[in-house]
């Protein structure tokens, strides 16, 4: 058997252009030499069922012999002050603060460290406070989700400490406990060599590079540090400032920064939130805390392996680093893009990055109760999801909790995304190379750019090329990225979206934390998880998250459908309705002679499937557009989404609810440009049926070839 998980790895950064370079990060479980081959895709599906895998390989960037040890992963968010406050001879020292934990464990966990000084949640749940040896604990375990005050206080005058922590549930009461310790001959180390660490404490240097346990899982609010009874701290950082900043400054004179690492979440409500407020930037003070967890990752710090760089000749297009050793065959995905560059083709396609990194490493088969109800059949695993279930510190989905059952809100792409690479994962990644390859198979000439593109650059990405395509599920966009494609339309663009659920979900991008996306669940939308009250706004840009639809942006007023319904099961087809005969339509079908259209395919039989989009002008399906296919024969298999529905009923399904159906649409905009819109992610993963030929294939050939002549669209007001 062929592994793809001995070796493992990812390029940093993600996407690059020719002649830029990325690095290539790999680590083995047990050392290796292995080849290394760069290979363009054309169609990552390595199902035998499926329309067959096609990679072209380059003739730069291989490498022989090239030796892999194992790298670790330091897994767990936490906050550094490096350099630190030096004391050396002070009679007190006090350190206060508010904490919200999540989690028992099994493992202690260090709230806060420094030098010989610590707050921890032991493994009975009992807070401690701990001076070099001694360790004074509260008489009760802490419950969970719940504020408390805490203070720790050291006496060098009386060898004592003592420490006090009070509950702030005004409903239980405004609990004090204490309890002190004397003889405490300690004295209080210089601490010039001891940063302060919030959420864990040091644990090793590994290759220059510090490593941490004993992980928080929980809040940390407004930390301070007095000494020698002064009322006014030496040191106190205030989180509730610098919210889409990776770090804070200390409110004092010396400005001790708390750099955070692994991206704990910012925004967060704190104990003064009362619910008065929904967003961090209405009332600051109350979200003044940080939630720590132990499995936060947002860059693996590997080492570099090998550098890549294409030539300027390289074309655009989805890349693979294929790692070939002794009974393995690995593969590490990454871009070249095509930016603002001139380019003389008139075709972009879009990667859905954004959507890929959302999906990255989704735990959802394991950790969902309703996976087998949803496909109604047994799941099964490949290697590399189970590999991913035995190493969860290469980082979790937008689709997965934390191990305090929060939702994950930040992912990115410094880690190996396994799911989104050559394999058997048969979702967004490699559904979209059936694109790339039907592009190549009807001789188009194409370029490719990815989200990360479209949100720095904008509609100016977009501006030089005749028709833009967006793929099967490109169901995560920034504002920027909604603004560009937006401004494009109507600027005379010719769009072709080839899939379903597009455009859902709002995130956001940060140069804070470079390849990394945020997105909050909202109380609507086909969610996982749901995010925490008051906790809905984006903390990278302070946006409210959820779906776009919430804040009066449907996907029907961006491409003319939207996501309705889900279905598993199978998929079916699409008839032809009678406006789709008009003569401003009639091009969409040349060259077919049924009404029937896509009644086949490698993901459930047919072109309407998995997840599908229907029109609607009350969510702002432009009064112009036209319905020139509808689905048929959903059945049970299809449900309606969450938003779909406010109350509780038994009409859900396709067989006895009209809005469970994907409808095909079109529309002229001004400027000249039109926008198709397929409303179905199965569609194109028909297109290479029987070798691209059949109707799927013809009507997207058709509107393909029509959006690329000369002649503007007449806006049909």
């Amino acid at each position: 058997m062929i592994s793809t998980t001995d070796i493992i790895g990812y390029c940093q950064p993600y996407e690059i252009a020719a002649n830029e370079t990325t690095e290539l990060k790999l680590s083995s479980n047990r050392p290796k030499t292995c080849s290394v081959k760069v290979m363009r895709i054309v169609c990552a599906d390595i199902d035998p069922n499926g329309p067959g895998e096609e990679f072209v390989e380059q003739s730069w960037g291989e490498i022989q012999n090239l030796a892999i040890d194992k790298q670790e992963i330091n897994a767990g968010s936490y906050a550094i002050v490096k350099p630190a406050p030096e004391l050396t001879s002070v009679d007190t020292i006090s350190v206060k603060m508010y904490i919200w934990p999540t989690k028992s464990s099994t493992n202690c966990q260090v709230i806060f460290n420094w030098g010989n000084v610590s707050f921890s949640i032991e493994t009975d749940g009992k807070l401690a406070f701990k001076f070099g040896s001694k360790s004074i604990t509260s008489p009760e375990p802490l419950l969970l989700r719940e504020w408390y005050e805490i203070e720790g206080v050291i006496n060098f005058k009386t060898n004592s400490f003592y420490l006090k922590n009070r509950m702030l549930n005004p409903v239980v009461g405004y609990l004090a406990k204490y309890k002190a310790i004397a003889e405490c001959a300690q004295t209080f180390l210089s601490t010039s060599k001891h940063p302060i660490i919030f959420g864990a404490k040091f644990k090793e240097s590994i290759h220059q590079r510090e490593f941490t346990s004993h992980h928080y899982n929980g809040k940390v609010e407004a930390p301070r540090i007095f000494v020698n009874k002064n009322k006014k701290p030496l040191v106190e950082w205030d989180f509730s400032k610098s919210i889409t900043k990776a770090f804070v400054m200390d409110k004092g004179y010396s400005k001790f920064k708390a750099t955070f690492i692994n991206a704990p979440m910012r925004g967060a409500t704190g104990y003064k939130w009362d619910g008065s407020v929904d967003s961090w930037r209405e009332k600051p003070s109350h979200y003044g805390s940080i939630h720590f967890h132990e499995d936060d990752i947002t860059d693996c710090e590997w080492q570099t392996l090998l550098k890549i760089t294409p030539p300027a000749q390289a074309r655009s297009g989805y890349y693979t680093a294929r790692i070939l050793a002794d009974g393995v065959q690995s593969d590490v995905p990454f871009f070249i893009t095509q930016r603002l560059r001139k380019s003389k083709n008139k075709i972009l396609f879009l990667a859905p990055t954004a959507t890929y990194k959302a999906y990255a490493n989704t735990h959802v088969k394991f950790d969902s109760h309703n996976t087998e109800n949803l496909f109604e059949a047994p799941i099964s695993f490949s290697e590399d999801e189970l590999y991913l279930n035995e190493h969860r510190e290469l980082g979790l989905s937008h689709y997965d909790t934390h191990t305090d059952d929060s939702g994950v809100v930040y992912v990115g792409d410094r880690r190996p995304m396994l799911n989104n690479r050559p394999g058997l994962y048969t979702f967004n990644y490699i559904n979209d190379t059936h694109i790339i390859k039907w592009l190549e198979k009807k001789n188009y000439d194409y370029e490719v750019a990815t989200d990360e593109d479209l949100n720095r650059l904008g509609h100016s990405l977009l501006d030089n090329y005749k028709v833009v395509i967006t793929a099967s599920h490109p169901e995560y966009y920034s504002t920027e990225m909604w603004d560009a494609l937006s401004y494009y339309q109507k600027n005379g663009g010719r769009h072709m979206y080839l899939g379903g659920n597009g455009f859902y979900w709002r995130i956001a991008y940060s140069d804070q934390y470079p390849g990394v996306i945020e997105h909050r669940r909202g109380v609507s939308g086909v969610r996982t998880w749901e995010g925490e009250p008051g906790e809905h706004h984006l903390s990278f840009t302070g946006e409210p998250g959820g779906l776009w639809r919430t804040y009066g942006r449907a996907p029907q007023s961006l491409v003319g459908n939207g996501f309705s319904s889900t279905m598993f099961v199978q998929s079916t087809y699409f008839r032809r309705s009678k406006e789709s005969y008009g003569k401003e339509t009639d091009f969409i079908f040349k060259n077919i002679d049924t009404d029937i259209i896509g009644d086949f395919g490698f993901r459930g039989g047919g072109c309407v499937g998995l997840e599908i989009d229907r029109w609607d002008q009350d969510l702002g399906s432009p009064h112009n557009s036209i319905v020139v296919a509808t689905s048929e024969n959903i059945g049970a298999g299809g449900l309606l989404t969450g938003e779909e529905f406010i109350t509780t009923t038994r009409a859900l399904d396709g067989n006895q609810n009209s809005r469970v159906r994907a409808d095909m649409v079109f529309f002229t905009t001004q400027g000249g440009g039109a926008v198709w819109s397929t409303g179905s992610i199965a569609w194109a993963t028909s297109l290479l049926w029987n070798d691209t030929k059949n109707t799927v294939s013809q009507v997207t050939q058709n509107v393909l070839n029509r959006f690329l002549e000369n002649k503007k669209f007449e806006l049909n007001e």
